[in-house]
């Protein structure tokens, strides 16, 4: 413990312990009254009873004085907000007031409260004719009007409790906020940044390669203007290139009374009708988080296993959308933004060897199911776009409907207007009980196509979804999707070629000769028109077998016209656990097409926590062990080892040593080190002819009002954590985030139109600073930055003798000195914290003009710049 701290701790032990000799004294000094009132024996505390404050206010226990306090406020237990409310004595000596049945607290005081606020609570308060009578802004307690409701106030919470019969109060779902609560957050600029680049040696070479991704923002009142662009650089003897890459600029706001929002720029249109459709426009559509959970009705979390250290990229109608670097082992990326609400995902593996995977994740909406009478809707119109050669840019306009009915049906329709392409979608979904959920639609689609024909085609789709409970089966979504030859898609309709490659521009840097020039080549995504897709059929389901686990089953078969072949994949599997242990069991299967052969694999992974051994019991690592069986018949193993370390976890290692027939040995050491100011990782790598080393940086920055702060990696919505001069203060609940020298913080990725709680850590508050409330609640809306601003008190902390006349001032005085106070005890002394180089205080001791004076203190300002300050001081 620190000097500062011990010293702290003294002063506050010899207080308490005085206070607790006097309250010793006192409860000898106990007279039992009829009314159970206790009294204090003034000639207890002094010698001398005038040397006494008025005790009276306290001969109940538990009676505090009246006057304006911050609360938070509960109703039915549930928070409601925080605000400041003026608190009255309900009971005096000189009225003979007594406790009214409907305050359920004995500190002595009645919260006023107003019949708006009762309204904000969510009282029905036009059903209440007692209270249709009642000004706005008169003093009220609902138990005075509402039968059975009550109050209670927690002092030293600071907490009120409101209790309202259930009947009263106005019908609101679970989880509901109300949009008056809602923020827009404040004006600011942002920046989020991640980097990371890494060096390869092999065959008596080195490669370079950097990425940098780029997000910018600008909030202005409700209004979002976002812009996402990337750098890409590659060197290596012989080959060398630098490119800028620009993905999405887009502006967006809430329209909270059509719980919608509108949003213009690049953009993509949902994908639960119609397939996705990437464009460049206006879009104003239904905006789902505004309802709360209980009312509401998707990135898709892709799964892989990489053999080393890997790159992984996934692309989404020609965009790259995600790229990471991921240890040898299975992988999960559970945070890609989401962009386009569907449409298939290209995940492509590079290997640190050059090799590459990659596999197709699909991605679909389970069955459009509304609530009764709830709505949802989509406008747009734009011209398309698709960063993929070979395509026209058309205007077009697409609008969609879903309305829920009665007896859990419902009906939805959407159209796609173009030049060359008209389509018409009807369907319906059904909750069917114990039988599922299931929806069915058909689309009609005219089109003329780039050779100048004209077609016409229909597509027909079933969704179906059902859980069984009893069995433990799932059957997670099994879709099933025919169209006639005719049936082509807006993006088919766009295409400026029959037949070809897309994306023909891939750099050829792991594979090719180094000494050979930069070229182009076809390297996939191979179409044919005449051979569009004809059928479709997925399914995802799940079964839990008893205490084994649970076997999952996750396939897609396509066919496509004019073509014997088909595109299957499946992968099946077993995850399970044994005590502390948890093991899974994969196979995979995928076939592309006739110009490659089927693509099988095996993979199994066991991983246990170490602190179930005996003499690990504090460890915080996690041990793995995977065997993994290739198309080739190649097996490799890894074994790893990962943890945590520091205050907060802020610091993430891994290490690995694997093994292969085929490589041999190979390895690898990371690390992830969060802090304030961002995040920051580096590792190092080995195999079969090379050595690499990686490293990476990420973070955010807003510059606002106040100035400019650093943080880690943004979010879409983010809270800036304001205490002024309350430096490095840990955010509760955050992993190594932490007031600045200024006293600000960002937490990002804050959940938009709900409840974030904002709370700095008490223990790590400097001496001399004290804040009032150290938890905030905020409620922020799509995008914004809203600020929870905390108010503290930074000076210094005084412990101060006060005479009066020559004299001690008396035992229980109450002494207020800027925004701090305190209690006098024996021999005259208070605490006061958060105190300013110099002042003036105020002491009362009773009611009348005689029974309070004034003081007056100035110290160096660099004196006990840690610990206590003792001083004397005359009261006038």
């Amino acid at each position: 413990m620190s000097k500062t701290n011990l010293l702290r701790q003294l002063v506050r032990e010899m207080l308490i312990t005085r206070m607790l000799f006097l309250a010793l004294l006192m409860l000898c000094s106990i007279s039992v009254r009829a009314n159970d009132e206790v009294y204090f024996a003034p000639e207890l505390i002094g010698n001398d009873p005038d040397r006494v404050a008025d005790l009276s206010r306290f001969t109940k226990n538990g009676q505090q004085m009246p006057g304006t306090y911050r609360v938070s406020i509960f109703v039915n237990n549930h928070y409601w907000t925080e605000k400041e409310l003026v608190f009255t004595a309900y009971e005096s000596q000189e009225t003979g007031q007594h406790q009214p049945g409907y305050v359920k607290d004995n500190t002595g005081l009645l919260a006023c409260l107003t019949r708006s606020d009762l309204a904000d609570a969510g009282v029905n308060v036009d059903a209440l004719s007692a209270l249709n009578a009642i000004k706005d802004e008169a003093c009220l307690s609902p138990g005075q009007f509402i039968k059975n409701a009550s109050t209670s106030f927690n002092f030293q919470k600071m907490r009120l409790d409101i209790s309202i019969p259930q009947a009263h109060m106005q019908h609101k779902a679970q989880g509901y906020i109300s949009p008056e609560r809602w923020d827009e957050g404040i004006n600011a600029l942002l920046l989020d940044y991640s980097f990371n680049g890494n060096q390869k040696k092999s065959h008596n070479s080195t490669a370079r390669s950097h990425y940098l991704n780029l997000n910018t923002g600008i909030n202005i009142g409700a209004w979002r203007l976002r812009d996402n662009r990337s750098w890409n650089a590659y060197h290596s003897r012989g080959i060398s290139y630098s490119q800028w890459q620009h993905q999405q600029t887009w502006a967006e706001r809430s329209l909270i009374p059509l719980k919608s929002h509108v949003q213009l720029g690049d953009l993509a249109t949902g994908g639960d009708i119609f397939d996705t459709v990437s464009f460049r426009g206006v879009q104003i559509s239904t905006d789902e988080n505004m309802y709360p959970d209980s009312l509401r009705g998707f990135a898709p979390t892709i799964r892989g296993n990489a053999r080393t250290n890997a790159q992984v990229i996934v692309r989404q109608n020609g965009y790259d959308v995600y790229q990471t670097y991921v240890p040898p082992g299975a992988f999960t990326i559970n945070d890609l933004y989401a962009v386009n609400s569907s449409g298939d995902l290209d995940v492509l593996i590079t290997e640190a060897d050059g090799s590459t995977t990659s596999f197709v994740v699909p991605f679909s909406s389970v069955p459009l199911l509304q609530r009764e009478g709830q709505t949802q809707y989509s406008l747009t119109a734009g011209r398309y776009q698709n960063h993929s050669q070979g395509y026209e840019h058309p205007a077009f306009l697409q609008a969609t409907l879903v309305r829920g009915f009665a007896h859990n049906i419902t009906a939805y329709t959407g159209t796609q207007l173009a030049r060359n392409y008209t389509s018409l979608l009807g369907g319906t979904g059904l909750n069917l009980g114990r039988l599922g959920a299931i929806s069915m639609d058909i689309t009609q689609a005219n089109s003329t196509l780039t050779n100048g024909d004209q077609y016409q085609g229909r597509s027909m789709r079933l969704l179906y979804a059902r859980s069984l409970n009893s069995t433990g089966t799932a059957f997670q979504l099994a879709g099933y999707r025919y169209s006639t030859a005719g049936f082509y898609t807006l993006e088919e309709a766009a295409s400026q070629e029959m037949s070809g490659w897309r994306d023909q521009s891939c750099h050829q840097t792991a594979l090719q000769d180094e000494h050979a020039p930069l070229t182009r080549k076809p390297c996939g995504n191979y179409f044919n028109l005449r051979q569009h897709k004809k059928s479709k059929i997925q399914l995802n389901m799940s079964q839990q077998v008893g205490s084994l686990g649970t076997i999952f089953l996750s396939g897609t078969k396509e066919t496509y016209r004019h073509s014997p072949h088909a595109r299957k994949s499946l992968q099946t599997g077993l995850n399970a656990s044994w005590g502390s242990a948890s093991y899974s069991l994969t196979f995979n299967y995928n076939f592309a097409g006739a110009s490659q052969r089927p693509d099988r694999s095996a993979y199994f992974n066991v991983s246990f926590p170490l602190n179930t051994l005996p003499f690990m019991s504090n460890s915080q690592t996690w041990a793995n062990y995977s065997i993994n069986r290739d198309n080739n018949g190649h097996i490799s193993h890894q074994s790893s080892l990962s943890g945590v370390a520091f205050d907060e976890n802020k610091l993430s290692w891994n290490m690995t040593q694997g093994y292969s027939g085929r490589n041999g040995n190979s390895g690898s050491l990371s690390e992830t080190y969060k802090s304030r100011y961002g995040s920051s990782n580096a590792g190092y790598s080995y195999g079969k002819d090379y050595r690499q080393i990686s490293y990476g940086l990420a973070g955010g920055i807003i510059l606002h009002g106040e100035g400019v702060t650093v943080g880690q990696t943004l979010g879409d919505t983010n809270i800036l954590v304001a205490a002024p001069g309350i430096k490095y203060t840990a955010v509760e609940n955050e992993t190594g985030i932490s007031t600045d020298w200024r006293g600000y913080a960002i937490k990002p990725f804050a959940s938009a139109y709900r409840e974030n709680r904002v709370a700095l850590d008490a223990k790590d508050l400097d001496y001399g600073t004290d804040v009032d409330n150290p938890v905030m609640r905020v409620v922020p809306t799509k995008g914004a930055v809203v600020k929870a601003a905390f108010n503290g008190r930074v000076g210094k902390s005084m412990l101060v003798t006060l005479s009066h006349k020559n004299k001690f001032l008396p035992f229980g005085s109450f002494v207020t000195a800027g925004e701090s106070s305190g209690i006098v005890g024996d021999d005259g002394q208070v605490y006061l914290s958060g105190m300013a180089v110099s002042g003036e205080g105020l002491a009362r001791w009773g009611g009348e003009n005689d029974q309070q004076c004034h003081f007056t203190w100035h110290t160096a300002k660099d004196s006990a710049k840690s610990g206590i300050i003792s001083f004397n001081a005359n009261c006038r």
